[in-house]
């Protein structure tokens, strides 16, 4: 069984709402945004995941004095590429699920350039990033990606 990190639901979800909000202004097709920025974050997560997965290999056979690569030819690594897969599309679907709620609130309710319910949602995402970090301000981390979120909406209006 996969386990999946609360802070990769997280991330996705906060990256995907930041990529939203500087593109939904220039992409008036809501499929075509959603569809990009879920592909974007899908492929991202895959490769990070595979490439941490494949390097947990390369130590282990380090540690074990084993021949270079020969774990790769193994259930192991089919299993290090099932996980990674995994993960990838849970990524993606969480950063599916960013960009539509981004993409269907950010024009409800607005301030000047401000969509204040995905900026709202940042920042709750934000005090849950502190959670996952030692020592994490849980008010620093809401004022900074509620920050980020206003310079991120006024780049994809001024874009």
């Amino acid at each position: 069984m996969v386990s999946i990190d609360g802070r990769y639901l997280v991330l996705g979800f906060l990256d995907s709402v930041l990529t939203t909000l500087v593109l939904g202004e220039t992409m008036r097709s809501t499929v075509k945004l959603v569809v990009i920025v879920t592909t974007i974050n899908l492929i991202t997560a895959f490769m990070a995941e595979y490439i941490e997965e494949r390097s947990s290999l390369s130590h282990i056979e380090r540690a074990l004095l084993m021949r270079r690569g020969s774990l790769l030819r193994t259930s192991l690594h089919r299993r290090a590429i099932y996980d990674a897969l995994i993960k990838g599309l849970v990524f993606g679907a969480v950063s599916l699920l960013g960009a539509s709620v981004t993409n269907y609130t950010m024009y409800l309710v607005r301030v000047f350039w401000i969509p204040v319910i995905p900026v709202i949602i940042l920042g709750v995402f934000g005090t849950l990033m502190s959670r996952y970090f030692r020592g994490g301000n849980a008010v620093l981390w809401l004022i900074l990606y509620v920050m980020l979120g206003i310079v991120m909406s006024f780049i994809g209006t001024v874009v």
